[in-house]
């Protein structure tokens, strides 16, 4: 996986070999503990799929095409 560094930090892989990471540096990882702690802690975000940076996760789904207008009656 991919993730995109927004805060600078260092990790410990398997608590021995520490590594610093910069901001907007690119970490390619198949790590479960980094990927996770560091999308937990803010420290990273998943690059989108149109190249752009963010976290995809906040964005809300857009609602189905046949949806109703929000407030319109049932």
């Amino acid at each position: 996986m991919k993730l995109k560094v927004k805060t600078p930090f260092n990790w410990a892989h398997h608590g021995v070999r520490v590594e610093s990471f910069a901001v907007g540096q690119i970490i390619d990882t198949e790590d479960p503990d980094l990927i996770e702690v560091s999308q937990r802690e803010g420290w990273t975000t998943k690059p989108r799929a149109n190249g752009k940076e963010g976290d995809t996760t906040d964005a809300p789904a857009p609602p189905p095409a046949d949806a109703p207008p929000p407030g319109a009656p049932d």
